[in-house]
């Protein structure tokens, strides 16, 4: 499936003219549902819920409009997505889903997930991290933002970003290689 891509500075100058035709804001949909989508997907681990949120997004974001005061429009948009997934299970830990645990392992050299049991124990350690870093990885691996993008939505630099990001999968590889006793 071919996703509709356009530049940053296309985007910016849609989201201003929707500012005034709230109809103009169809191509900002069509280029960043399916990120949206498999962002709340990966949270939630239920399509129902996943739907529900990604409509949700988009309609926090259309209504929201006015608020928006130029900069990256993934980081805004993924911003009311975090946002609104926060807000929905603000109570509930998220589980890891399994796309999220096999995107960990891809980006991690974890060896083949296609493993039961290597699959197992990253979903382990990737459950058992505190939200903040569950919360990361999502962002960077499921909704595919760059560190700049992700720093504006956690409210930290890009380089304390990468650095927190860099640490983290350091340490799942090395609690990966304690439990299994192979190299990641």
């Amino acid at each position: 499936m071919h996703r509709p891509t356009m530049s940053p500075a296309d985007e910016i100058r849609i989201l201003q003219l929707a500012q005034r035709d709230r109809l103009l804001f169809a191509p900002i949909y069509e280029v960043y549902f399916d990120r949206v989508y498999a962002y709340c997907l990966r949270r939630t681990g239920n399509v129902q819920e996943a739907e529900d949120l990604c409509s949700l997004v988009f309609t926090r974001a259309l209504a929201g409009l006015d608020g928006y005061r130029g900069g990256v429009v993934a980081a805004w948009l993924f911003q009311i997505a975090h946002n609104t997934v926060v807000k929905h299970y603000r109570a509930k830990r998220p589980l890891a889903g399994l796309d999220e645990v096999a995107a960990v392992a891809a980006e991690s050299d974890f060896g083949d997930v296609d493993d039961y049991e290597t699959w197992r124990t990253v979903a382990g350690l990737v459950s058992a991290l505190p939200d903040e870093q569950r919360e990361l990885l999502a962002l960077t691996l499921d909704a595919g933002l760059n560190s700049q993008e992700v720093a504006v939505i956690v409210g930290k630099s890009a380089v304390a970003v990468r650095v927190q990001l860099h640490r983290l999968l350091k340490q799942l590889r090395a609690q990966y290689e304690k439990i299994s006793g192979e190299p990641a």
